[in-house]
């Protein structure tokens, strides 16, 4: 049905992102994936195989797409608990910045498997998940980092996963189970109120604990050991990371106790520091600009999204229900 439903947006993004690379090379190491699939999440590769029938591409280029392709972005995401907001209540968001053209093969993809979560994920056409949430009442978000010989692995795959887990503990749990060579960071939540992000890096985890408070995250490597720091190439590949890292947090700062999707909004619209700002029309600094932005209540169930940058664009909202 996934397949199908976005067929030429599912080839769309395949030759997005292969561009002009060597496939036979691309596609060389996805037995070793479809195994490794097998052992963790066989009924996955069954869904990935239907993606192939229904858009009627090369199956192994759509196992391709949840293990092997990754792309730099320069996204900004926050999380906040119960005890940020005061009244129980948890969001979490992010913009997109994806460049020209992402919008093109973006779809908010909603999965109901048997026995399993349901999931809500703003995502491109042919992935298993990207960021969003899940019925358990978790949430998931992901931003690059920048360091030389990032590596690759991961992806959608690793992302469908951790959406099917019930806390941030079993998040974390399955993260550091999984042998993964790419590095990246993931912000989650739960329905208990957790909330933090895991910064990966080449052969260790970082965990970010925001507790039941607030946490915000931009594309630079911010764990405590200073040698973690020094493999940061923010500065020379993604020159907005720092501004947009201090703003997040400081426009969180700014809104403590007073918080709904509408606040979660005017974050993601920030241009404050422009155009090293939240929110970028331009590609001027990084290449990149922000192609959407997202705001979930994973308690209730909704994500509240935006086909364009937040400034221009008004939120459609939909929901698990």
């Amino acid at each position: 049905m996934h397949g199908a439903a976005v067929a030429g947006m599912v080839g769309a993004e395949v030759e997005a992102r292969l561009g002009g690379q060597d496939r036979d090379a691309a596609f060389r190491h996805v037995a070793g994936v479809e195994a490794f699939v097998k052992g963790w999440a066989p009924h996955l590769l069954d869904e990935v195989r239907g993606i192939a029938d229904g858009a009627g591409i090369d199956e192994r280029a759509a196992l391709w797409l949840q293990w092997g392709m990754r792309a730099p972005e320069a996204c900004t995401a926050f999380a906040v608990g119960p005890e940020f907001t005061g009244n129980g209540t948890v969001y979490a968001g992010q913009t997109k910045d994806t460049g020209p053209g992402a919008n093109e093969r973006s779809i908010v993809l909603k999965v109901r498997p048997r026995g399993r979560p349901a999931i809500l994920s703003f995502s491109y056409a042919g992935h298993l998940a990207q960021i969003g949430i899940s019925s358990t009442g978790v949430s998931l978000w992901g931003m690059s980092l920048y360091i030389d010989n990032p590596g690759g692995g991961g992806g959608p795959l690793l992302k469908r996963m951790l959406l099917e887990c019930d806390s941030v503990s079993a998040m974390r749990e399955l993260a550091g189970a999984i042998s993964d060579d790419g590095t990246g960071a993931i912000g989650f939540s739960d329905a208990a109120g957790n909330v933090g992000v895991l910064e990966q890096l080449p052969g260790r985890q970082i965990w970010l604990d925001g507790g039941r408070d607030a946490i915000g995250h931009a594309n630079m490597i911010v764990s405590p050991e200073p040698a973690d720091r020094a493999l940061d190439c923010y500065e020379t590949r993604c020159p907005s990371a720092g501004a947009r890292h201090h703003r997040v947090n400081a426009a969180l700062a700014e809104r403590r106790g007073a918080f709904d999707v509408s606040a979660g909004f005017a974050i993601l619209s920030d241009q404050s520091d422009h155009p090293k700002s939240i929110c970028r029309e331009t590609t001027e600094v990084d290449g990149i600009l922000t192609n959407s932005a997202i705001v979930a209540e994973p308690l209730e169930g909704r994500l509240h999204a935006t086909y364009g940058p937040p400034t221009k664009a008004a939120p459609q909202t939909v929901s698990l229900d």
